[in-house]
């Protein structure tokens, strides 16, 4: 494959490219904006963690206690209703 390109379509191709380099390069991510962006998800994922534990115990709780309810109700009921 044989590509003959002038000096001025050089040129030209490498200025296309110099100005799309100009232009989205500064909007690139930083190591400042990735390690700020990294600080920013640990310190959510720290938060979910300690609702979803907050969340654990309570269900756990409720748990309990819905099994202890109906287990004193299904005594009373043997009890005084009889079997």
């Amino acid at each position: 494959m044989t590509v003959d390109l002038t000096a001025i379509e050089i040129e030209r191709r490498l200025t296309a490219i110099e100005t799309t380099l100009e232009t989205t390069l500064p909007t690139f991510a930083t190591k400042a904006d990735v390690n700020s962006l990294r600080a920013d998800i640990q310190a959510v994922r720290a938060e979910w963690k300690s609702d979803l534990h907050s969340l654990t115990r309570w269900m756990v709780v409720t748990v309990i206690g819905s099994v202890t309810a109906a287990a004193t109700i299904t005594a009373l009921i043997v009890r005084f209703v009889g079997a």
